[in-house]
This record gives C-alpha cells, structure tokens and sequence, in this order.
C-alpha cells in the first residue's frame, strides 16, 4: 500500500507518477486576449455579494464583463502546448467588480464560466467560482480577405452560455487607441478571492474558507489598448444570479493582450479562525 506522501499530483487523480493529475505545479505561465465591457450597475447588489471584512470599492457602482482567451503552461510542462494543445488553451466569461479590505484596493470575480475541465480545477484552487460554460469571441484573422483589420471600425463580440441558456452578450465597435495606463478602474487592480471548500460531514463548518491575494510576476502587456463603444446584455436564466448584477450603463469596451506568471498567493484572511 502507499503512503499518503507517495502520491503525487497538483489535485485530483493523486497517482504514483503524478502524471495524470489534471493540474501541474505552479508556477503557471499565462498569455491572455481581452475583450471587457465597463459599465455601472446597482452598488446595493454588489454589496450582497461581498463577504466581510471585504468592502465596496472607492467606485462602488463600476463592474465589468470580460471575455477572454487564455493560453498557459507550467512551469515544468512547457511542451505541453505541443503534447496536447487542448490542455493549454481555453476561454472564460467573467463578471468583476472592485473591492477593498482594510484600505487595501482591489478586485474580486464573482460569476465565471470556462470552457474547459484544467481550467476550472485550478480556478477553484485560486478562489474563481467557476463553472463550466460556452464562451464564443470574434477572432479575425487579417489574411482572410473578407474579414476586416482590427483596427478602427471593427466590430467584436462575445458571449457565454451555460446548460443551454443563454447568460451574457457583449458588441464592441473599435474606436481608437489608448495608453494601457487608461484602462478605467477596477482594471489591473490585485486580485482578492474568495476560497471555499465545503466539509464532507453535515452540518460541519467548512474545510477552508478564506480571502486569498493572487499574486503576478513577469506582467507584460501590448503597448496599446483598442476602445470602443460598447454594447451588453445580460439574458434571464432559471439557474444563473447574474441578472443581479446587470448594467445600467455602458462606460466603454476595451480589447487588449498581456501575460504573467502565477507563483501562488497568500491568505489575508481566515473565516475558520474568526469562529
């Protein structure tokens, strides 16, 4: 029989050879591809989501929807994007707000949908809430000659569904270029989550449960930002909360590409040793 300290793995399926496990170690390396939709909403609404300690933000009413394309590695897997591309590649739809704790500023995802299984196992990991979904994005391709340049003009849209319905959709028309310092708040704010892993016996109190930061390392970004005006809509569901969170005005719509590296987080927060 094996010891406990013999297997290996990230997370599920612990093994001998750790080779299976749905998840290498960190660190993690990412390249991403945005597409986000700025706009106000009912800061009430906000607020019931947030768990205290943590508090709205210096802009309480600001959320935003991101549809995004990810491409990642880790760091003793690199080859991976050769060996099987599908386990380096995936999408996700997000709705972020800003948050603060103790003065500290910062941002929280509170509804995510992803495209893939790796993807979702690592987000809870890190304290997404992520669930399995259909995130479809605009990509032109500027060798085809019946697609426009991104660039001024272009049109570019994305939207997520789930078990059928219909979540969220979002319409871009590119306007111009900006500095990447423009990016409008809660934008490129540190990452404050929510990690939750509930207890195997009822009526226990969970296994963890805590406020984590994120970390970034080796943050590169493009040199330019395309804004634009935007357009989002938010469809009814039976088994989604995030019509809660829908907008009441568009601020703008921004597409733009950056990468880092994850190398782990740090907790700020225990609820477990609150009780």
């Amino acid at each position: 029989m094996a010891k406990i300290t013999d297997l290996k793995g990230f997370c599920y399926p612990l093994s001998p050879e750790g080779k299976c496990s749905l998840l290498g170690n960190p660190p993690w390396h990412y390249g991403t591809e945005y597409l986000n939709f700025v706009y106000r909403t009912d800061p009430d609404m906000i607020a019931k989501w947030l768990p205290e300690p943590l508090e709205l933000g210096p802009m309480p009413d600001i959320a935003y929807v991101a549809f995004s394309k990810w491409w990642s590695v880790w760091e003793d897997k690199k080859e991976m994007a050769y060996i099987n591309p599908e386990r380096t590649q995936y999408k996700e739809a997000a709705i972020w707000v800003g948050c603060s704790y103790k003065g500290m500023p910062g941002q929280i995802c509170l509804q995510i949908w992803v495209d893939n299984d790796f993807t979702m196992a690592r987000g809870w990991a890190m304290g997404f809430p992520k669930k399995l979904g259909q995130i479809h994005i605009t990509d032109y391709n500027p060798y085809n000659p019946g697609m426009p340049e991104r660039g001024a003009g272009a049109i570019l849209t994305g939207f997520v569904s789930s078990h059928g319905e219909r979540l969220i959709s979002g319409t871009m028309k590119i306007e111009r270029q900006i500095d990447p310092k423009k990016l409008p708040y809660p934008i490129g704010l540190p990452l404050i989550h929510l990690r939750h892993f509930p207890s195997i016996v009822p009526g226990a109190k969970p296994s963890v449960c805590e406020l984590v930061k994120l970390g970034a390392d080796n943050k590169t970004m493009d040199p330019v930002v395309w804004a634009g005006s935007g357009d989002l809509k938010f469809y009814e569901s039976e088994i989604e909360e995030h019509t809660s969170l829908k907008p009441k005005e568009i601020i703008g719509a921004y597409w733009f590409r950056n990468g880092y590296t994850f190398n782990g987080g740090e907790v700020i927060h225990d609820y477990l040793k609150d009780e």
